[in-house]
Parts: structure tokens; C-alpha cells; sequence
């Protein structure tokens, strides 16, 4: 539905992230795809059980998107995928 290849779920980070506990997932994704898929992310949130979403250095936690600090480089800034966290 969004040409997304690779999808990567829990992995072994130490920080705050919502990967290791197997609540998100992030999907690599060109921008159009990108795109796509964040504004069907957010749009059924409830729906679908989505805690927040995080993509192009915003994150979106159900009342619009707010702008997100600087991580140092473009994954980290969630410009090449977006992050979908589960409730």
C-alpha cells in the first residue's frame, strides 16, 4: 500500500526508544512513501492503536505535528523512515 520494503522492529537500544520493549516499528521509506504513510499513521492513530509517530524530525502524539530537536544526521532525525509507536 506505501512501497515499503524494509521494516525494522525490536532492536537492542538502551535509550528511551519504544523498540526494545517490541512497541514500534520503523519503516524505510522514500519521501512520497514517507509521507503516505505518516498522514494514514496519524489520521487512524486510535484506530490502530498508535501511541505516536515520529517522521522528518516531528513527532505527532495525536494533536498535530510538533518539531523535534536536531539528532545529528538523517536517520536519527527520522528523515529517511518513519517510526510508528504502539499503546
Amino acid at each position: 500500500m506505501f512501497g515499503v520494503d524494509t521494516v525494522y522492529g525490536v532492536a537492542g537500544r538502551s535509550n528511551a526508544s519504544d523498540h526494545p520493549a517490541g512497541k514500534a516499528l520503523d519503516f524505510m521509506a522514500t519521501r512520497a512513501s514517507g509521507d503516505r504513510l505518516a498522514e494514514y499513521a496519524t489520521a487512524n492513530m486510535k484506530r490502530l492503536g498508535i501511541s505516536y509517530v515520529i517522521y522528518r524530525q516531528r513527532i505527532n502524539t495525536g494533536g498535530g505535528w510538533e518539531s523535534m530537536e536536531d539528532r545529528g544526521g538523517a536517520t536519527a532525525n527520522h528523515m529517511d523512515h518513519v517510526h510508528i509507536s504502539f499503546e
